[in-house]
């Protein structure tokens, strides 16, 4: 039985990626789109009068802004593609669930964000030559797994999200700013007003990213990154019984209608 769900994971990630990367839009988001977060990051911090961009805010920053939208976008809009070319059907009545097709295609995603996100840090330490010199590697490598994970389970709950309401489409477009304001992806997340600090706190992505950028600057604090990751773990799981929540619903929408146009 594991030998037959790895098989399917494998398979659906193969697909995924072969969708993606002779689709134009997904090379996009998950090449150009974070290249270009990261240069206007160099370029504001040229402005503010720095000799060389910062490692954390201005490339790690921009490279994760870049994840972040490319995940909004490919992870939702998978949903929307499938329903306009009549592949949604097709999907929920195999064997497969639909929320096991979210939660694989939503992984590569994040992993297809990852490997543009090392990209642009090792080509910038290659450029620029920074030091990582004091950096908390152990402490960032933990972080960085926890991020992954927290824009995992954000991500399967907004295909989710997507696959329960048409209408919820239109909230969806308007998350990738505000998401990224919020969680400080290219600055402190101290220099926001207290109250935009306690909204952000309802964000796993603010902790773990938040942990991952303190242990790049050497921060070595026990207490205050196993603060951060149990609470980026524990926000992470509550957005996942909600998107089990939202698989009921839809589910149940199915069987009690016999249509798919609820969805």
């Amino acid at each position: 039985m594991s030998r037959l769900r790895w098989g399917l994971i494998k398979r659906q990630m193969v697909v995924q990626l072969q969708v993606a990367t002779l689709n134009l839009y997904s090379l996009g988001l998950f090449v150009i789109q974070p290249a270009v977060f990261i240069a206007v990051g160099m370029l504001l911090s040229h402005a503010a009068g720095n000799a060389m961009p910062d490692l954390v805010y201005s490339v790690v920053g921009g490279g994760i802004m870049g994840m972040w939208s490319g995940l909004v976008f490919s992870s939702t809009y998978d949903i929307a593609g499938d329903r306009y070319n009549g592949m949604l059907e097709l999907i929920v009545g195999s064997p497969t669930s639909l929320a096991t097709v979210e939660a694989i295609r939503t992984l590569t995603n994040v992993l297809s964000g990852l490997f543009s996100l090392s990209l642009a840090f090792i080509t910038s330490l290659a450029i620029f030559g920074y030091s990582l010199h004091g950096v908390n590697f152990w402490g960032a490598g933990i972080s960085l797994l926890l991020l992954l994970f927290a824009m995992w389970c954000m991500g399967v709950f907004l295909a989710n999200f997507i696959a329960w309401s048409r209408i919820s489409t239109w909230f969806v477009d308007y998350l990738e700013m505000p998401i990224a304001f919020l969680c400080g992806f290219m600055y402190p997340i101290r220099v926001l007003p207290g109250w935009l600090q306690i909204l952000s706190g309802a964000i796993p992505i603010r902790w773990a990213l938040q942990a991952m950028n303190e242990s790049l600057l050497g921060n070595r604090d026990l207490t205050f990154l196993a603060t951060h990751w149990a609470i980026a773990i524990g926000i992470s799981l509550i957005f996942l019984a909600i998107t089990r929540w939202l698989q009921v619903k839809v589910h149940d929408s199915i069987r009690l209608s016999g249509e798919l146009s609820s969805i």
